[in-house]
């Protein structure tokens, strides 16, 4: 809100109308030192708001700097937390891996037994059936064995039957 006023150049006074003239450029510089004073009371009361917005914006300003300043600690705290919960998974990521590893030996070393012992398995399975051919072998000749020895037994009757007559005859033949 700017007002101009407008002036008159300033004009030598004359001899004649200096005497009458003064009362009026009296209330012409009045009037201007109204003018002005008015110009600076506004100007002053401009400066005041400017201060207060100032004032009011430098506030606003502290407090977006504490809200900031809140939210990049929030932010470096859960940025914190996230580096502690990836590094906790990549610990039991490590951790997991190291097992599966030794899981992966174990089943190897588990493996290489079990081929092992298919071929013990094998082998027993083998003399198992060698053994049973054997055993029937022996079974076979238990058989024969158990005959002979009847025959033994048929045989030895038959020759102590024989000493008997034998001794009989002799018994005869001697007297």
């Amino acid at each position: 809100m700017e007002k101009t006023v407008k002036i008159s150049a300033y004009s030598a006074p004359t001899k004649n109308d200096s005497a009458q003239d003064k009362p009026v450029k009296d209330r012409a510089t009045a009037l201007e030192l109204e003018h002005k004073q008015a110009q600076i009371a506004e100007e002053r009361n401009k400066a005041l708001e400017l201060l207060k917005n100032i004032t009011l914006l430098r506030e606003n300003l502290k407090q977006e700097q504490a809200r900031s300043a809140e939210l990049e600690s929030t932010i470096n705290k859960l940025a914190g937390l996230e580096e502690n919960r990836f590094a906790k998974f990549n610990a039991q990521f490590e951790e997991e891996k190291k097992k599966s590893l030794e899981h992966m030996r174990t089943i190897e070393q588990l493996r290489a037994s079990l081929q092992q012992e298919q071929a013990k398995t094998a082998e027993l399975a083998m003399s198992s059936s060698e053994l049973a051919a054997k055993a029937q072998e022996i079974a076979a000749l238990e058989t024969k064995i158990a005959t002979l020895e009847t025959k033994v037994k048929d045989l030895s009757g038959v020759i102590s039957k024989i000493s008997s007559i034998a001794e009989a005859a002799k018994a005869a033949n001697g007297n």
